[in-house]
């Protein structure tokens, strides 16, 4: 008698079975793919967004430091500088050095002392001045009258000062306003003068 033989499952597979196990090798295959490129596309966002916070990095640290540069100026602009001692006022000196240049007449103090009054006068220029003390309300350099300085109000002056020369000059002076110039034709109008204040 022979025995019946029972056929092999793989070899028995009916046609929509074969057509399902294609179908889902497929998907697997689609699966395997579409993880494929997740994995490549997560990569590529990475490289991106490590790029994008280096760049917002660069950004944000530029911008600190400007905004710390013009706060700093700001700050600068904004403070008020710090309290600065004022010189002491100049005691009134009974002797004044005077220095004669082209073209400027710098006395040192500017303030002298009621009563005598002595003007130890230096040329330090390279031609001739004179030094003429004037008494007026005006200030030194709005005395012109034509060509020269009006000498209305003279107290005193030394002529004919000859260059690196020095010459002195003592004069009773009351408290009041001064101007000091030298009057040699084209030096007042050249700016050789100064007010002198005597207290």
């Amino acid at each position: 008698m022979s025995v019946p033989t029972v056929p092999d499952e793989e070899t028995t597979a009916t046609p929509a079975e074969d057509r399902i196990e294609l179908r889902l090798a497929r998907i697997e295959d689609s699966v395997q793919q579409g993880n494929r490129e997740g994995r490549s596309a997560a990569t590529r966002f990475m490289i991106f967004a490590a790029l994008a916070l280096v760049i917002a990095l660069g950004n944000l640290t530029a911008v600190a430091a400007k905004l710390d540069g013009s706060s700093s100026a700001t700050k600068a602009i904004s403070e008020k500088p710090a309290a600065v001692a004022p010189k002491p006022a100049a005691a009134p000196a009974r002797d004044v050095g005077v220095t004669l240049r082209e073209y400027s007449v710098a006395p040192a103090p500017a303030l002298g002392r009621a009563g005598k009054v002595t003007f130890r006068v230096r040329n330090a220029g390279a031609i001739p001045h004179e030094f003429v003390v004037l008494r007026t309300a005006k200030p030194a350099g709005s005395l012109l009258k034509g060509a020269e300085a009006d000498e209305a109000g003279n107290v005193g002056e030394i002529g004919d000062v000859q260059p690196g020369r020095s010459k002195t000059l003592t004069l009773p002076l009351k408290a009041g306003h001064y101007a000091l110039i030298c009057n040699l034709p084209g030096h007042y109008k050249a700016g050789q003068h100064a007010d002198f204040t005597v207290r």
